[in-house]
């Protein structure tokens, strides 16, 4: 049983939406706790019994935010269902969203442990919506033919977005969908 007062829901959704304003404004280094608190005129302690350093803040606020997007459709057509997937993952990057993404990827790269909560946290969430997309269709792949599709499918998209910083819009996703698809068929004919 907890004692004191409950989290005041309120608090924690604006520091989850001022962690983001401010990354996506200044940067990841750019951002403290005190910077939160700053911006959202809630006390510093407050925020520290909630989150234990902004890394916890950032990536709380981050987990929420990207797991808005609607469950993945059921077309019944594998390619239809990735095209439909993927175009809300790059409206997704698209948005403030993508932004974030480089950040925590940046910050990733230079703190394994961050890195680990990171993808146990989201991608691993993101590449099992897409791994059940997958299966619908094809249930008799192995989890290595699966991993490789859902690779070939997010695999561009991250590069686009971190790499390259280009567009990811409707052709491109739509255009990725069908080469996914196709592999997918010929994988289909492999193990048969």
């Amino acid at each position: 049983m907890s004692i004191g007062r409950p989290r005041n829901n309120a608090h924690s959704d604006a520091a989850k939406e001022a962690a983001l304003q401010l990354l996506t404004e200044h940067g990841y280094a750019a951002i403290s706790m005190e910077a939160v608190a700053q911006h959202t005129g809630i006390a510093k302690q407050t925020l520290y019994r909630r989150w234990k350093n902004k890394r916890d803040l950032i990536l709380d606020a981050f987990v929420d935010d990207a797991n808005r997007m609607p469950p993945a459709a059921d077309t019944g057509s594998l390619e239809e269902d990735l095209r439909l997937y993927l175009r809300q993952t790059a409206t997704l990057l698209n948005s403030n969203c993508g932004v974030t993404n480089r950040a925590l990827m940046a910050e990733g790269l230079q703190d394994s442990d961050f890195l680990k909560e990171l993808r146990e946290r989201h991608l691993i969430k993101r590449r099992t919506r897409l791994r059940d997309i997958i299966r619908r269709k094809h249930t008799h792949f192995t989890e290595e033919q699966e991993t490789f599709l859902v690779d070939l499918a997010l695999g561009p998209v991250w590069y686009r977005l971190l790499v390259q910083n280009a567009p990811l819009n409707d052709a491109f996703t739509d255009a990725l969908a069908h080469q996914v698809t196709r592999a997918a068929r010929e994988l289909e004919t492999q193990t048969s």
